[in-house]
């Protein structure tokens, strides 16, 4: 369409690299959510099923067992919602 006026490159092309820009970006942070919602779901679930599981447990070995899914479930959800550091980083 027309050129900067500096004489550089189009802006319609300015604004087609933004556009790509910001589409990776929203895809980038939609599947952050989507991934968040399930990494809490399945914290729920070990939490939930270790929870049920000592109200149930008869003996040491099923508690301590129950213990471990409540543990688990309460690091799978840290870990979603980044109350802790990145290996990564």
């Amino acid at each position: 369409m027309g050129t900067k006026s500096d004489g550089g490159t189009s802006l319609e092309a300015d604004r087609e690299e933004l556009y790509a820009v910001v589409r990776a970006a929203v895809r980038d942070a939609l599947l952050d959510v989507v991934g968040t919602v399930a990494l809490l779901g399945f914290a729920l679930l070990f939490v939930a099923t270790g929870v049920r599981g000592l109200l149930e447990a008869a003996g040491t070995a099923g508690a301590a067992v129950s213990l471990v899914l409540v543990a688990l479930g309460v690091v799978i959800a840290v870990v979603a919602l980044d109350l802790v550091p990145s290996i990564r980083e």
